[in-house]
This record gives structure tokens, C-alpha cells and sequence, in this order.
């Protein structure tokens, strides 16, 4: 099931990492008994995340967790004082004064649950058990064509939360698990550096749920979305998976053909197709 989601994800979007499946493990036995491994010297969260782009798995409890920010917001640790006063990002001079500080650091959306741990692994390896969050790392192209996939089934995005601060942990996992949205991230300057992020490159997080009609909305939107270039990588890419039969896709057709022009020109085109169809 997650592998054929993979699948499909990669076929119908430009990615150049694979998609991350997050899982919230509540129970201390539960998260002994899982065969991942821990980062032994400890790891922050989002290069975890990063690992998992390319293949590998952690499970990571708060010992492992070497980010104090991303296990506040994963709920693998307590919310200190200072972070919830806003005085840590004040003093930093991350915010210029303090009423700012406080007013992130209150709006802030961290897990209200305390669980033993989590495991992060590529979505395409999860089997018996599955993710709460889906992680992706796109271009902007390709947060597009989630974002009109997810508007497919729908509507508007309307609650888009972003500061450039605990990115992948906060905008892309607890913000998305606690208010069941999917949110977008310029990713932040932290994960930038331990993470290793392309400057080009932003993340997508969204509840585990969505994945399937995010699936079938990009399927439903290749023909009026995407350009013919477009369509040809996608077809070679269902060929190469064996999906080939499983979409059909119309080239020289878009939402937007024809839409472009003065209106005495569009009236022109309008006109002159009528004049075809008469003949």
C-alpha cells in the first residue's frame, strides 16, 4: 500500500528525494521493541528527516534527539519557560522585542502529547503499520502541484503557518498532526544547515490521511495542470513503474488554452472557431 503511494508520488511529481512517513510511537515497550536503530551520538530531528530522503530509517526517542526546538514540537520533551516567554528568540535577536518573541512563541503549534518516541522512515517502507505525518522536500513547482492537488478535493489552502523557524519539526510535522492541514515551509536557517537543504528546495507536511486524494487529485489534474514537457516526464516515469495503463493523459490540453489575449482577440479566436464549426 505505502510503496504503491511512493510510487505513484514519484511518477506524478518532480522529486529529487523520496517522501518521509513520520509515525508518533505513544507506548515506551512499543518504541523498545521497534527494529529501527538510533542515532547513536544523537541526531537533530530534521537531518533524521534529511536521512530518510535518501533511504534511511531512525527510530529517536528525547535521549537521541540532539535539537531541543524539534522535541518540544514533536512532544518528546516539556516546554521550557524561557521558549514559551519568547525571551530565548528575543535574546538571540532573532525577533526585535520581546511582545514579538512572545506573540511566536505563543502561537506556536507543539504536540500535546507526551510519546516515547518516533520513527522516521521513507513512506515507501512502512507495511504493517503506518505514518501519522507524510513529509516531502519539493520545488516550488512541485509544492504547486501538491497544492492543487490537495485544492482538488478541497478548496483553498487557508491556513498556511510560517515564520522560517522550526521547519521541519513545527510547520511540517506538529502543525500539520495537531490542526489535520497540510502545511507549506520555506524551511528555516537551523535545518539549512544540519540538514543540507538546496536553497531551491521548501517542505510540505500533511496528515497521513490526505496522501491517497492528494494521489488521485494530481492524477486528475496532469491533463488541464501540467505543460506537454511536463506530461512526458510523467509518462515515462509511469512507464519505467509499470503504471503506464493505470493514467491517460491528453496533451495540447490546459485549463488556461486560449484563455490569454485582449478580449477584441479572444472574440477574434471565438469567432473565427465558429466560422470553422459552420463549415
Amino acid at each position: 500500500m505505502h510503496y504503491t503511494q511512493a510510487t505513484w508520488l514519484e511518477a506524478l511529481l518532480a522529486l529529487s528525494k523520496k517522501p518521509v512517513g513520520i509515525r508518533f510511537v505513544l507506548d515506551q515497550n512499543e518504541f523498545d521493541q521497534s527494529s529501527l536503530p538510533e542515532p547513536r551520538m544523537g541526531m537533530p530531528y530534521c537531518t533524521a528527516v534529511m536521512t530518510a530522503t535518501k533511504g534511511q530509517s531512525y527510530k529517536m526517542d528525547a535521549a537521541h534527539s540532539a535539537c531541543i526546538a524539534g522535541s518540544r514540537a514533536l512532544g518528546l520533551s516539556e516546554i521550557t519557560e524561557e521558549a514559551s516567554s519568547g525571551k530565548r528568540h528575543r535574546d538571540l535577536g532573532v525577533y526585535k522585542n520581546l511582545c514579538i518573541s512572545r506573540s511566536i512563541a505563543k502561537d506556536m503549534v507543539y504536540c500535546v502529547h507526551r510519546c516515547a518516541g518516533i520513527e522516521i522512515k521513507p513512506l515507501e517502507l512502512y507495511s504493517s503499520t503506518v505514518p501519522d505525518v507524510v513529509v516531502m522536500i519539493a520545488n516550488p513547482y512541485t509544492a504547486m502541484r501538491i497544492v492543487q492537488a490537495y485544492a482538488y478535493h478541497y478548496g483553498q489552502l487557508k491556513n498556511i503557518k510560517m515564520t522560517g523557524m522550526n521547519a521541519i519539526c513545527q510547520e511540517c510535522t506538529s502543525y500539520p498532526y495537531e490542526k489535520n492541514t497540510l502545511n507549506l515551509s520555506m524551511l528555516c536557517s537551523g535545518t539549512r544547515r544540519v540538514g543540507k537543504w538546496g536553497k531551491d528546495e521548501l517542505a510540505i507536511g500533511l496528515p497521513y490521511h490526505y496522501v491517497n486524494d492528494v494521489i488521485d487529485g494530481l492524477k486528475n489534474t496532469v491533463t488541464p495542470m501540467e505543460q506537454n514537457k511536463d506530461k512526458d516526464r510523467i509518462a515515462k516515469r509511469l512507464a519505467e513503474k509499470g503504471l503506464q495503463n493505470e493514467l491517460t493523459i491528453l496533451k495540447n490540453h490546459n485549463y488556461y488554452k486560449g484563455a490569454y489575449g485582449t478580449p477584441n482577440r479572444i472574440a477574434r479566436k471565438k469567432k473565427a472557431c465558429s466560422s470553422d464549426r459552420g463549415a
